[in-house]
């Protein structure tokens, strides 16, 4: 299990995301929840990580990204 920051592009499951109470439900309110497929689409030298969650894309920032744990 590695952090999504780590990976490289491509579809992954959520095993677990780091943080507290404030922080997970604020990935949950985005759709980001254990068990969860999620689809890296780009990782540049800098700024944030666009993410595609069922048919939504969101743009994080790579502190966020680093909190999710992904398989």
């Amino acid at each position: 299990m590695e952090n999504l920051l780590n990976k490289k592009p491509g579809v992954y499951v959520v095993k677990d995301i780091l943080g507290g109470h404030g922080r997970k439900m604020k990935f949950y309110e985005l759709g980001i929840y254990p068990g969860k497929k999620i689809k890296s689409i780009n990782f540049g030298n800098k700024g944030p990580i666009l993410v595609k969650v069922g048919n939504t894309k969101i743009a994080l920032g790579r502190g966020m990204v680093s909190k999710i744990f992904v398989e």
